[in-house]
């Protein structure tokens, strides 16, 4: 797997070179477990920007979207969760599908992978990539970390900038 940890501005040039066409972006996590919430977080961040695109919070069951995120046919799909990549928290990096199976999502079920390949099921030329952050900690009834929290800023500025 090859490090697309990014800190500034290359993030939203990863980005904008995967993406094609309409754009959803699916956000998961629970909100409950800290840093495991920031893809609802995100969801926020992103709608009060008015970012171009499909937006899903889908909390801890994204399988309950699968049919909402079908009806709006996009063309690419961003996955974004909290994973244990084993980096500084609060870092992103960009993944391909086939790169989740080395990294460690953190609180929920099923796996990102089945939840994509449910999605790909009719419409194989689905273009999806997959937005980690590395979380600090997962605990039960804690908030966000600042890392995080600062890391979702830096993912928010560079999602709006490459969906522009």
């Amino acid at each position: 797997m090859s490090d697309n940890s990014v800190r500034s501005g290359d993030l939203a040039a990863e980005i904008k070179k995967r993406v094609r066409g309409k754009v959803t972006i699916s956000a998961i996590g629970n909100i409950m477990r800290g840093d495991d919430g920031l893809g609802p977080k995100l969801i926020e961040m992103l709608k009060a920007r008015n970012v171009k695109a499909g937006l899903f919070d889908c909390g801890t069951a994204p399988e309950n979207y699968i049919f909402p995120m079908l009806t709006t046919l996009c063309d690419t799909l961003i996955l974004v969760d909290a994973a244990d990549m084993a980096i500084e928290p609060g870092l992103a990096r960009v993944l391909n599908v086939d790169d989740i199976a080395n990294v460690s999502f953190s609180t929920h079920c099923p796996s990102p992978r089945l939840f994509i390949d449910l999605l790909k099921t009719g419409n194989e030329n689905l273009n999806v990539f997959v937005i980690s952050v590395q979380p600090k900690d997962t605990s039960l009834g804690i908030p966000l970390s600042a890392e995080v929290l600062k890391g979702l800023e830096t993912l928010a500025d560079a999602l709006t900038e490459a969906l522009a």
